[in-house]
């Protein structure tokens, strides 16, 4: 079969495009950008949903496609950006397929139709109605929270998951989980069985957990026993909802706030009784995800950020404050005094404060770790030199610097590249 499939590369597409490649279909991806050639049997496009929700001309769908399968989609809570790619931008999509007489499968999402008040879910919702009326043979497949390698939601919770107490935004809601490889095996399978007429159907688990149940099954897989959980107070969690909203956060919002709150379940046999597909219980699939030591790395990561970030700051502000003259009175043990003593300690202090702000900036942060390292290794040489028996400090301050340094070059190490 011949497979359009849109949003190749986000966490669905990357899995959907593996599978439908593994098993034998011919496949154009489409991605927003220009995207390098992974694998040579994929034929890649542009489609930005964005663009196409203002010009249906921007994207011309190829000739021979048997099925379009929409996986695109956007983790946001603008409500204007969701309307555009997620209802707008999907409907335009859904128009060039129906003008080709084309079989839609849509992924969307639990809960779509059944929260108006999230954004998320209603533009989903939005889309999907219009194709279900749409006149095309169509199918969308509504899936719970899946997890795996690379999704976003997934990474907030491998963070958690090393934690032996953590809050949670809610301790009784219930969903039904099952991982991104159960999600390629109900579209392959639909596939095999194509329904009749059209339908919305949903894909979930077999098992409904709440979501410190889920994190016990994560833990379980890296060989630690359950966690203890606490229900974040609900001022707590308003005003981190709030802080949130305004700073672009992802996994901490009043979206997410409200969604967390509410049971999110479905029958799992009506997938089984179109296409004869049911998952799979979530811990068959924990074997090579989550790992122990990525999960306890991206859950100290912010951790140690923040600590180095205490450190750099803190110190430019001590030596402008309550210890400047104590920095005088090193300079002067080094022979360093008068205006030039007065002159390094301001510098130093201001270097200290250029690098802390180094690291807030993400397209720094490589440049800045890799200052602080030189900047640390420079000190204490020259330490070792002028100064040497401040390495016989009882609090080892000098002999702490190597620690900074070895902290430091683990930050640089794991920094993104992108």
């Amino acid at each position: 079969m011949k497979v359009l499939l849109v949003g190749a590369t986000g966490f669905v597409g990357r899995h959907l495009l593996a599978a439908l490649v593994a098993n034998g279909h011919e496949v154009i991806a489409t991605s927003r950008r220009h995207h390098s050639r992974e694998l040579s049997e994929v034929e890649w496009q542009v489609l930005d949903l964005d663009r196409l929700a203002d010009d249906p001309k921007h994207f011309v769908i190829p000739q021979g496609i048997d099925l379009l399968i929409n996986a695109a989609g956007l983790l946001s809570v603008d409500r204007q950006a969701l309307q555009r790619t997620q209802d707008r931008g999907t409907r335009a999509l859904f128009d060039l397929a129906a003008e080709r007489g084309l079989r839609v499968l849509h992924i969307s999402a639990l809960g779509a139709g059944e929260q108006p008040d999230v954004p998320f879910l209603a533009s989903k919702a939005a889309a999907d109605a219009y194709l279900m009326e749409l006149g095309v043979s169509a199918v969308v497949l509504r899936p719970s929270l899946l997890v795996g390698a690379g999704g976003t939601s997934s990474g907030w919770l491998t963070r958690l998951s090393p934690w032996p107490l953590i809050p949670l935004l809610d301790l009784d809601a219930r969903l039904q989980p099952l991982h991104v490889d159960d999600l390629s095996g109900a579209v392959l399978a639909l596939l095999r069985h194509w329904p009749m007429g059209s339908r919305v159907v949903p894909l979930v688990g077999p098992q409904a957990l709440t979501l410190a149940q889920l994190l016990d099954h994560l833990r379980a897989a890296q060989g630690w026993a359950p966690a203890r959980y606490l229900k974040t107070p609900q001022w707590l969690a308003a005003a981190g909802a709030w802080c949130g909203e305004r700073l672009g956060w992802q996994g901490l919002n009043r979206q997410c706030l409200s969604m967390a709150r509410r049971d999110n379940v479905a029958d799992p046999e009506l997938l089984a009784m179109l296409c004869g597909y049911r998952a799979a219980p979530l811990a068959t699939h924990l074997v090579d995800w989550p790992n122990a030591a990525q999960s306890v790395q991206a859950a100290l990561r912010p951790l140690m950020l923040a600590v180095m970030l205490l450190i750099w700051f803190g110190t430019a502000a001590v030596c402008l404050g309550p210890g400047y003259d104590w920095g005088l009175r090193i300079m002067a043990d080094a022979g360093v005094t008068g205006e030039a003593a007065r002159f390094a300690v301001v510098l130093g202090s201001l270097c200290d404060a250029l690098l802390g702000l180094g690291m807030l900036l993400r397209r720094w942060r490589r440049r800045a770790f890799q200052a602080q390292l030189l900047l640390m290794a420079s000190y204490t040489l020259i330490i070792t030199l002028v100064l040497p028996h401040y390495w016989f400090d009882p609090y080892a301050a000098v002999a702490k610097n190597l620690v900074l340094m070895v902290a430091t070059l683990w930050l640089l190490w794991t920094e993104p590249r992108r």
